[in-house]
């Protein structure tokens, strides 16, 4: 169960003790109506209304929380894609370097450039985690 389903069955929960809380005083206020304590049905009605915006308090906020709670969760996960796109983004820099040595001191070619095959690959590759890192911080700003 993520943690907003159960920040929404919360909210139904505490909706429904609000509710029991207003049921209670409702019931409170009529016994003592019975029993000849001056009670009047604006208290009553009072003590109804005050539960029915208890209840619609607490749903609001939990909801509220819950939505705040969801935006959290999915800013770490972009955060966490970033990080993980960074790392990859080293790697194959080290992996371009290696490229670039072996084609320079193995391979024995007087130059490298973009149009070398292994390189050109590790461009296009690093040039489209380039492009998914602005897209989730892009997204992350929102």
């Amino acid at each position: 169960m993520t943690f907003t389903e159960r920040m929404k069955r919360l909210a139904s929960k505490i909706g429904d003790v609000t509710q029991d809380f207003a049921s209670i005083a409702g019931d409170t206020v009529q016994n003592i109506s019975e029993k000849g304590v001056p009670a009047s049905k604006e208290l009553f009605s009072t003590a109804q209304e005050l539960g029915a915006k208890g209840l619609e308090a607490s749903k609001e906020f939990i909801n509220k929380a819950g939505g705040k709670v969801q935006d959290i969760g999915e800013k770490g996960k972009l955060t966490i894609a970033i990080k993980k796109l960074e790392f990859k983004t080293q790697k194959l820099t080290a992996r371009l370097g290696s490229e670039v040595y072996a084609a320079l001191v193995e391979q024995k070619l007087s130059s490298v450039s973009l149009s070398t095959p292994a390189i050109k690959d590790i461009f296009y590759e690093l040039d489209m985690i380039q492009k998914e890192i602005e897209k989730n911080e892009a997204e992350l700003e929102k």
